[in-house]
């Protein structure tokens, strides 16, 4: 008797278990004004245009270059292609 309480036991920690990750999900989808995430409305949501921007394959992967940045092929110290970009940014001052 005591093993089936044990392992009646241990069942219910199990789903309780499950159903808090599963449910924990949908909880933090909510904004923290309350707003839910997957709302449809077209109205609600603001555009945000960003400027087009270039993007660099380097070592790393490809990756948007930051602001004021550009891309360039890199080299090796010989002069010769290496196939990847690197990303060069103006001074700052």
């Amino acid at each position: 008797m005591r093993a089936w309480s044990l392992s009646l036991t241990l069942s219910l920690v199990l789903a309780v278990a499950a159903a808090l990750v599963l449910a924990a999900p949908a909880a933090f989808a909510a904004g923290p004004d309350g707003a839910h995430a997957l709302s449809l409305s077209a109205a609600k949501k603001k555009a945000v245009r960003r400027a087009p921007g270039h993007i660099a394959c380097t070592v790393s992967g490809c990756h948007p270059t930051p602001p004021g940045c550009r891309p360039e092929m890199g080299r090796y110290w010989d002069g010769t292609p290496t196939g990847f970009d690197i990303v060069v940014c103006p001074r700052r001052r």
